[in-house]
């Protein structure tokens, strides 16, 4: 309920995330700028945040950024997250099998965005996606398999939204895209050709809580010579496999 929230900690988080989608320290003049929030509020809530290890403070400019050891804490935090543990295997079995990258990502919005990634035995090696990225949902593999994952409704919406064209081969027609949604769901699992990145391929399948619901997508991908219609579908079906029987 709405009544339950804590306005100040809200505050404090507005902060936080602030300092953590910049791309420099910030002054608590261009904090308080950015955030709206009045001066001696933006202060409380950076000295809030500073009490508890969440900012640091440069000595010598009063820079603000966030501290490292949130890091150490967020990493023991997600030890004890059932999904996370689940994907971990799956990452390192579908990895093994495969010998290519694999990687996690999580819908946010209308973006897909990474956050774990696993690397293979073969020689050849891509790393296109990266940890913290941010991913269109209408190419590449799992952010195909989140798309085609997510309600109807919010599929619509973000079909009828500008989609950006990152290659030559990505598709923004709707119409296609819709029926690019059918296939990976008739499938099980979806194909990013040279869509999100030149000259890659990746394999996604969806992964989802013991309630059923999307809780994101797992993809192995490399160059498009490892990726011929055969292997295609047989990263396919070893993704398919790996995420139920995890």
């Amino acid at each position: 309920m709405a009544t339950d929230v804590s306005l100040s900690a809200g505050k404090a988080l507005e902060v936080f995330r602030f300092l953590c989608e910049a791309e420099r320290p910030c002054s608590a003049a261009t904090i308080a700028k950015e955030t709206g929030f009045p001066r001696t509020v933006a202060l409380r809530m950076i000295a809030t945040l500073e009490r508890y290890d969440f900012v640091e403070r440069d000595e010598e400019t009063g820079l603000l950024a966030v501290n490292p050891l949130v890091l150490h804490q967020v990493q023991k935090g997600l030890l004890n997250n059932p999904v996370l543990s689940r994907v971990d295997r799956i990452l390192q079995d579908v990895a093994q099998r495969t010998g290519d990258g694999a990687i996690y990502v999580i819908p946010s919005g209308d973006k897909a965005v990474v956050i774990n990634r696993v690397e293979g035995s073969a020689e050849m090696q891509v790393r296109a996606s990266e940890v913290g990225m941010e991913l269109p949902l209408h190419c590449g593999g799992a952010p195909l398999a989140i798309l085609a994952h997510s309600s109807e409704a919010f599929i619509e919406n973000y079909l009828a939204s500008p989609l950006v064209r990152r290659t030559d081969a990505t598709v923004t027609d709707p119409v296609r895209l819709r029926a690019i949604v059918q296939t990976v769901r008739e499938n099980g699992y979806a194909v990013g050709n040279c869509d999100l990145f030149e000259f890659l391929v990746a394999v996604g399948a969806p992964v989802f809580d013991h309630r059923g619901d999307l809780a994101g997508a797992v993809s192995v991908g490399n160059i498009v010579q490892r990726f011929p219609p055969e292997r295609i579908k047989e990263v396919g079906k070893i993704l398919v496999e790996a995420t139920r029987r995890f």
